[in-house]
């Protein structure tokens, strides 16, 4: 997203995203349909295709990103059943989901106070 920032409404392809970080094509092409799904890039099919940005880098904040792309917490809570005899193993389901929570609440209002184009003006030219 940073890389299409930059660009400034250039078309990219998956493979030139790919070189950019360094990561397989098809990695980036599974985030692009989520990317598009999300209205935040705009998908251009064919030989001359790519995508791009759908708003402006201004418009689109890290927590836009985060949300389209993963479907899960930052933090795994506990899933195993609790240990009956322990009253500590009963609380700690309860004691974590609480604390993950509040991680991701703040995480997520921090990723929302991110916008691309507070990144792309970082970028030593």
């Amino acid at each position: 997203m940073t890389a299409l920032a930059y660009h400034k409404g250039d078309l990219m392809t998956s493979e030139e995203l790919g070189a950019s970080i360094r990561t397989n094509p098809t990695v980036i092409r599974r985030l692009i349909s989520k990317l598009v799904d999300a209205g935040l890039l705009t998908s251009f099919k064919g030989k001359a295709g790519g995508v791009k940005l759908a708003k402006a880098p201004k418009e689109i904040s890290l927590r836009d990103v985060y949300v389209a792309i993963t479907d899960k917490k930052l933090i795994a809570t506990p899933d195993k059943e609790p240990f009956k005899n322990c009253v500590v193993s009963c609380s700690m389901k309860k004691l974590m989901c609480e604390l993950v929570d509040g991680i991701e609440n703040n995480s997520m209002d921090y990723l929302g106070g991110i916008r691309l184009s507070d990144l792309t003006s970082k970028i030593a030219k």
